[in-house]
């Protein structure tokens, strides 16, 4: 159990750190790969699924190009003990993306996504994305990232929010709706500071 928990940590350090070197980025990945796909289901440690939902997040992140796109983890929000996953600023305009790892399969009913029966909450993301907006003085959309069977691949829209599988992440991102005109990278670099600035990290 000890050995997992260190993967979790490495792989959160890893990704948190930015820029890391490729080989332990992918070490680091395959790690947490692992502790989401085959973690025991008698154990019922829902922070443990969580770290490792949003380290394998932030591991597919690590493929939007730098030089265009600035990601952050692991954002506290002023004044609140909500954070923010991951921050992503880049030509399609500004994403707050959530992680959620389930072992439960998802039932998926028009406008609705259910988690074992029960409807998936958006209203957290959607409050966090509006502070977003207000610190950041653009509009930032929110997006749920799922680890989780039984989402289809282009998922669903509930109450403005994209859910979708997180391995469908990045293309959705790169894509977005249609911008005009889309983020320059000198404006996507001064939102990416002026995050820095406003949003502050739990740790």
């Amino acid at each position: 159990m000890a050995a997992i928990f260190a993967w979790f940590a490495l792989s959160l350090g890893v990704v948190r750190v930015g820029g890391p070197a490729w080989p332990l980025l992918m070490v680091a990945g395959a790690g947490t790969v692992a502790c989401v796909l085959f973690w025991p289901r008698s154990d019922p440690s829902r922070w443990a699924r969580g770290a490792a939902g949003e380290a394998v997040t932030a591991a597919i992140l690590e493929s939007l190009p730098r030089r265009r796109w600035v990601v952050l983890h692991d954002l506290a929000l002023p004044g609140s003990r909500a954070n923010v996953d991951h921050l992503v600023i880049g030509p399609t305009g500004v994403w707050v993306v959530d992680t959620k790892a389930y072992r439960a399969r998802i039932t998926v009913r028009w406008r609705h996504v259910l988690v074992a029966g029960v409807p998936l909450r958006t209203a957290p993301v959607r409050w966090e994305a509006e502070v977003v907006s207000e610190l950041l003085g653009v509009g930032a959309r929110p997006v749920i990232a799922m680890h989780a069977n039984g989402l289809p691949r282009r998922g669903r829209r509930i109450d403005g929010v994209r859910v979708l599988p997180a391995a469908q992440l990045v293309r959705r991102l790169r894509r977005g709706r249609r911008l005009w005109p889309r983020l320059r990278p000198r404006k996507v670099l001064e939102l990416g500071e002026r995050a820095e600035k406003s949003l502050t990290r739990p740790w």
